[in-house]
Parts: structure tokens; C-alpha cells; sequence
């Protein structure tokens, strides 16, 4: 077995050989070598077409860009039957680069990003790095809405993969993106997601009353806001808002 993308050690050698298994040494044609099974998907590199020496032909190059188990070579010629290699397996490289495989998708403020948010490390070829038991964190990057990422944002992968399953930001915006990074792997930023308002669960004066004189009208204009649990203007709620006089120091009449 041999890394994606690295050389397959040490170099494939195909012989022509009689009815008995005996190497011929004046097999001369041009031996080309393709893949078989294909688990993986995988393209084959390096130099296919050899020809023979002494009955022997060398494959000193051959590289497979995507891991997989199960991989086989064949092998063909003019003249002789075609060959079939036992099996082989393409392991990942080392860890190169961070990928977000699940994005942050769009949901409301404080409610938990789901599905969960997942970053996987990969090699250099795009392979899941199954090796990679790194930390990962992610973080804020573009931040539209002020807001804070809450939940656990350090995650230890599993075969390469960190999942962040209770991620959640609690201020309302537009083109959120978060950022990856892990020891030794090149950092990657997510696709841009949105933040919405929450169900509306409170009122704030927005306009506080001001102080103005008997029968006139307050200005400017008293503001009430529905908001959600986080503090976030709730644009879905229509509903009717009453006010009233609550401390009444001079027994007056609320009118308008």
C-alpha cells in the first residue's frame, strides 16, 4: 500500500512468461498497465507504457491521487494473454488543508446550527486524512450582526473529522461565515449564512417617553419593539402593543 498521490513502492513489474511460469527474456512488446477495480474512483499516474527488458517491464512511477481499498492493475500486450495484479489499498496522505464537508446553514438567533457543522482534513489530493486526531476551531469570521458564536468550538477529530454539534449565534444577520484552523493544515472559511430574528417574546421601549408639557403631544414619537429571546427586533410579529400609564404621580389621563 502506498499514499494517494505517491509512488507506488517499490516500481510494479509485469514479466512475460511461457505456459509454465517461466520469464521469457526475449519478450519484447510494449506492456501498458491501467486500473482494475477502481474503489476509489481514482485516476493512475506516471508512465503506463513500458517496454520489456530481459522479459521484464519496470513501472517505476505509478501513482493513485484517491484512497480507496481494494484497488487492482491490469495488464496487456500484444500477443499474451492479460494479467490482473492482486489487490492493493491507497491509504490518505497526511493531513493538508481543512474543508468545511457540512456548512453552516441558515437558522434563528440562538437556536442551534443544525445540521451540525462538520470540517473534515484532507490531504493534499482531497482525501479524508483518517489519521488527522488534530483540533479543530472554529470561529467567527465575517460577522455582520456583532454577534457571538456560542456552543463548543474546539473539537478533537475522529478519523479526520470534527463535528461541532451545538453551534449558535444570537445576533440577526446577513452573510455570517466561519472560519476553520488546526495545527499543521492549511485553514479554510465557510460558505456565507444568515441569522433570523426568533419568535417575538418581549417588548422594550425602543423611544423611551420624553419629558414635554401638559396636553402636548410626547415627541418624538414613543417606540415599542418586539424582540426575541436574544434581543433581536422580532419583523414577524404583528401584533397589537398597549400602553398605559404606570406610575401616575400627578393622577393624570393618558390620551392619543
Amino acid at each position: 500500500s502506498t499514499a494517494a498521490g505517491a509512488s507506488i513502492t517499490p516500481a510494479v513489474q509485469v514479466s512475460g512468461q511461457d505456459a509454465f511460469g517461466n520469464t521469457v527474456p526475449g519478450f519484447a512488446a510494449n506492456v501498458t498497465v491501467a486500473l482494475g477495480a477502481n474503489p476509489g474512483g481514482g485516476t493512475l499516474s506516471g508512465t503506463k507504457t513500458v517496454a520489456p527488458v530481459g522479459g521484464v517491464a519496470t513501472f517505476s512511477d505509478l501513482s493513485v491521487n484517491k484512497s480507496g481499498t481494494g484497488y487492482t492493475l491490469t495488464a496487456a500486450a500484444s500477443a499474451v494473454s492479460p494479467a490482473t495484479s492482486a489487490a492493493f489499498n491507497v491509504p490518505s496522505g497526511a493531513a493538508a488543508q481543512l474543508v468545511f464537508t457540512v456548512e453552516p446553514s441558515n437558522t434563528t438567533a440562538g437556536a442551534t446550527i443544525t445540521p451540525a457543522v462538520q470540517v473534515t482534513a484532507e490531504d493534499a489530493l482531497g482525501n479524508t486524512a483518517t489519521g488527522f486526531t488534530g483540533t479543530v476551531t472554529v470561529a467567527l469570521e465575517a460577522n455582520p450582526g456583532g454577534g457571538t458564536l456560542s456552543g463548543t468550538t474546539s473539537v478533537a477529530a475522529v478519523n479526520g473529522v470534527a463535528t461541532f454539534a451545538n453551534l449558535s449565534i444570537n445576533k440577526v444577520g446577513t452573510g455570517y461565515t466561519l472560519s476553520a484552523t488546526g495545527s499543521g493544515v492549511t485553514s479554510r472559511t465557510s460558505a456565507g449564512f444568515n441569522i433570523a430574528a426568533g419568535t417575538a417574546s418581549q417588548l422594550v421601549f425602543s423611544v423611551q417617553p420624553s419629558n414635554t408639557t401638559a396636553g402636548a403631544a410626547i415627541t418624538p414619537a414613543v417606540q415599542v419593539t418586539a424582540q426575541d429571546a436574544q434581543g433581536n427586533t422580532a419583523p414577524g410579529f404583528t401584533g397589537t402593543v398597549t400602553v398605559a400609564l404606570e406610575a401616575n404621580p400627578g393622577g393624570s389621563t393618558l390620551a392619543g
